[in-house]
């Protein structure tokens, strides 16, 4: 079952109530972990494992991420854009180079209103909190670009009425960074995307004239 660490909330600045407020607005008041309503997933391929389980044009099973002051943020809520998932952590090797990446992507096409990202830190609550608070709220306060930590969970301790999710053994410990790119219906367009491919795979989603003129 999704399970959350008792971790005390006292490190969380003002910036981030901030944040969570704009979340809840957007969110139309987010619930707990699977409380939202039910994702209608495709069949997954049969006798795959992890993220290989999944295949292009298959509905994203439940995509959710804790907010920094432990509400849930549920992407079904970027249905109608584009949305780029991103699985890190501080511990990889390439962290900043990564984000920095990243970084260069949203620039090129955040203020689209059909394209998101949603980056996931795999790390312990303290950690995330740190990286978060030292961030700032230049980085943290972003509509289009959500930074939260990813529910730890196993596949193998949820219930038999559990909900499918992308879990914690889907991406792998050490295996980070992991990028995902959805369609507008959530659908994945593509999954385990190589770092050095992807801007130029969300290129030919989001500006595929570049790609033809290549």
């Amino acid at each position: 079952m999704v399970s959350k660490t008792g971790y005390s909330w006292t490190l969380i600045i003002g910036v981030m109530f901030f944040q969570a407020s704009l979340l809840k607005s957007e969110e139309n008041q987010t619930k707990g972990p699977s409380e939202l309503e039910p994702n209608v997933v495709s069949k997954s391929v049969e006798g795959k494992k992890g993220l290989k389980r999944f295949r292009v044009g298959q509905k994203a099973p439940l995509i959710e991420g804790f907010a920094s002051d432990g509400n849930v943020s549920n992407i079904e809520t970027n249905k109608g854009s584009f949305t780029l998932l991103t699985y890190w952590s501080l511990d990889d090797k390439n962290y900043e180079k990564n984000l920095n990446e990243v970084k260069k992507i949203f620039k090129k096409y955040g203020d689209r209103p059909d394209f998101k990202v949603v980056s996931f830190w795999m790390d312990d609550w303290p950690d995330y909190l740190s990286e978060m608070n030292k961030r700032g709220a230049a980085f943290y306060n972003s509509r289009n670009w959500w930074k939260l930590k990813f529910i730890d969970s196993d596949s193998c301790n949820a219930s038999k009425d559990e909900k499918d999710r992308i879990w914690g053994n889907d991406i792998g410990k050490g295996k980070t960074p992991v990028y995902i790119l959805l369609d507008k219906e959530l659908k994945f367009l593509a999954t385990e995307i190589p770092g050095n491919k992807l801007e130029t795979t969300v290129d030919s989603y989001l500006n595929p004239e570049v790609k033809k003129a290549n």
